[in-house]
């Protein structure tokens, strides 16, 4: 097993962002040919799929970073290796009957969620019945993926788990769309291949995992000893996931009952491009995270600041630029993403507030990632339950009274106040000094990225591109650019003898 020591968060978080953006990409470029071909309400039906899937992992409770946290911290000690395989066991007696649970309520319920709760016009309720089924099926099978995959996490197998991730979105996204192109348009169709795909998943998943940790014996149960130290942890995990997901998708719940489903599925497009933002994180907080932990447990927080303040910058440098262009760009990115002049221009004044807000979203998690790796999650659990205390109702109101612009207007504002907020309180708890150095990145990126649309809605302007593929290469222009501009600051803005190690402690073993 790879010592702690050996392991390059850079080179880890690079492969990580290797093979999701490899996901990412073919996801944008095939998601638009799925619209074509089956329709908006069957592409709502998948959005709707994206939403049942979010909540549904509240069923994790919590276990799966605990896990991977677990895993993680034993690698930062000597003779903790034997029992991870009696963990990984213990937690499959809570996983497999929490994902049977999921199933069949959904299974029990699709007619009455087809019926009463979308608002479908175009497709048959049964049809629409038994794909809320195969939802079903597919969040069982997916759940348990969940578990599977953070023992490998804790690991730091990046390199295998991006192998994986490229292999099932391949079959995913080329195998849905050669369904949808040339054997069958019919939803039920297309749903059952994905719960197949969903299966293979899972399978990989669990095949490696038991050969990397230590495995007990096939006949081996439940060890309460060995699940009872994570308890606490996982509780904090599972109560602030709960507030989590109701102030991030809640949203997107109660939009899927007030909108027609065809315009769901338009909405579906902006749910898809905010997620995007924010997930653009996850390959670098995969490599992030079980550093941090490891760092904890070895007693260095001048190189766990390190870490976490090159961490953050690179953030910044990535989804701020990004962020503004899909915001400022939005009508133009979405046509020449799908070809529908509709759908772009329904999505323009949504995206603009739904995109910067994800920006916000991603950073403000910073502070989360901090807590994790010292184990205090108490901050982070009273920050969620005041928000969600104040974002709920708040949310409800705007959509039954103002709709889905509403929504986007308060998912933007609800980002930004605590983004303002919330940094200096958990930085002044766990490393004060990071706080400086917060606000100066962030404001070089700020400059930085308004400098760069500008000149990006310029050159669109001088360019006036009609066609989507001159579309999509002038709006690519203008992000690099701005990425460019970016870079440049925050060399010019190093000192002098810190330029050349700018990155060089997301390198360096061990940090």
């Amino acid at each position: 097993m790879t010592s702690p020591a050996k392991v390059s968060v850079l080179r880890n978080t690079l492969i990580n962002y290797a093979g999701q953006a490899y996901a990412l990409l073919i996801g944008i470029l095939i998601q638009p040919m799925y619209l074509g071909h089956l329709g908006a309400e069957t592409y709502g039906l998948i959005g709707f799929f994206a939403v049942l899937q979010t909540w549904l992992q509240l069923l994790d409770v919590g276990i799966s970073a605990s896990l991977v946290r677990d895993v993680a911290h034993g690698r930062g000690q000597t003779g903790a290796g034997r029992t991870r395989g009696q963990l990984l066991r213990s937690l499959e007696f809570i996983f497999i009957p929490l994902a049977t649970l999921a199933f069949v309520a959904i299974e029990l319920n699709s007619e009455w969620m087809a019926g009463h709760w979308l608002n479908v016009q175009g497709l048959p309720t049964e049809t629409v019945a038994h794909c809320i089924g195969l939802m079903g099926l597919m969040i069982a099978f997916r759940l348990l993926s969940t578990l599977y995959k953070s023992g490998v996490q804790g690991v730091e197998l990046h390199g295998w788990l991006n192998l994986v991730n490229v292999l099932i979105a391949t079959v995913r996204y080329f195998g849905g769309l050669i369904l949808v192109m040339w054997i069958s348009q019919e939803p039920l169709d297309f749903f059952v291949f994905q719960a197949f795909v969903a299966v293979f998943e899972m399978l990989v998943y669990a095949l490696k995992a038991y050969r990397l940790l230590p495995n007990p014996t096939w006949w081996s149960g439940f060890d309460w000893q060995r699940v009872k130290p994570i308890v606490p942890f996982a509780l904090s995990m599972s109560f602030t996931s709960i507030l989590w997901i109701a102030l991030t998708q809640l949203d997107k719940l109660v939009l899927s009952k007030a909108l027609p489903l065809a315009e769901y599925g338009y909405f579906s497009l902006v749910a898809l491009i905010s997620t995007g933002i924010v997930t653009l994180t996850n390959p670098l907080v995969q490599a992030l995270l079980p550093r941090m932990t490891v760092l904890v447990s070895q007693d260095k927080p001048l190189e766990l600041e390190r870490l976490y303040r090159n961490a953050a910058r690179f953030a910044f440098a990535i989804l701020l630029p990004l962020a503004a262009m899909v915001a400022f760009h939005g009508e133009a990115l979405v046509f020449a993403w799908t070809g529908d002049k509709v759908s772009a221009h329904w999505s323009e004044p949504i995206l603009f507030w739904y995109a910067l807000g994800s920006a916000l979203l991603a950073l403000s998690q910073f502070q989360f990632y901090l807590q994790y790796a010292y184990g205090k999650l108490r901050l982070h659990v009273w920050y969620s339950l005041v928000s969600a205390a104040i974002s709920v109702p708040i949310v409800i109101l705007v959509v039954l009274h103002y709709g889905v612009y509403g929504a986007a207007l308060a998912w933007f504002f609800m980002r930004l106040i605590p983004f303002v907020i919330w940094p200096m309180i958990v930085h002044g708890r766990f490393a004060p000094n990071l706080q400086r150095y917060w606000n100066q990145d962030l404001l070089v990126a700020v400059v930085v990225t308004a400098l760069g649309v500008g000149l990006s809605k310029l050159l669109y302007q001088e360019i006036q591109p009609q066609e989507r593929f001159a579309i999509l290469a002038t709006l690519a222009l203008g992000g690099g650019l701005t990425l460019v501009l970016m870079a440049l600051s925050y060399v010019l803005c190093s000192p002098k003898q810190t330029r050349s190690r700018l990155f060089s402690q997301l390198y360096k073993a061990g940090i």
